[in-house]
């Protein structure tokens, strides 16, 4: 009788392993809110940005900043999603989302640290912080050098 609950034992021990590694591979979701600060407007950098009726996305490849407006006064907030993707293998290393927050026509503000091998991708949507986006809110997605 002992046999079977061993078999049983070791037989979740393997499926935890299994499952820790796989999740371990994935990029976590990063969910932060957008602030106030913004970025040294005395360096000059061009920003790509990406709008829909929503609201509108700008990253700032100096510093790794970016800007969120809110367009639309409809109790959700407008959010930066975004993902790094690499160039050499096409994988997603890390991804979240940036929320405002702060409300209609308000700018806000969200520094990131990315490798500067990556490209980075994003859009904007409407969501409710801190893990929620609204479905079919979402432009189409914009690329730029990290």
């Amino acid at each position: 009788m002992r046999k079977p609950r061993i078999a049983t034992l070791f037989g979740a021990i393997a499926a935890a392993t299994l499952l820790t590694v796989g999740n371990a591979s994935a990029a976590e979701f990063e969910s932060q809110a957008a602030t106030k600060t913004s970025w040294d407007p005395s360096v000059p950098s061009a920003m790509t940005c990406q709008s829909n009726s929503v609201g509108k996305a700008c990253y700032r490849e100096v510093g790794d900043w970016f800007e969120i407006f809110d367009h639309k006064k409809d109790g959700h907030s407008a959010v930066a999603v975004w993902r790094t993707v690499s160039t050499y293998n096409g994988q997603t290393n890390r991804q979240g989302a940036i929320y405002n927050r702060d409300g209609y026509q308000e700018y806000r503000y969200r520094n990131k640290n990315f490798s500067e091998i990556d490209n980075v991708e994003f859009r904007i949507c409407a969501g409710d912080y801190p893990y929620t986006i609204v479905e079919g809110s979402c432009s189409s997605w914009k690329t730029t050098k990290a």
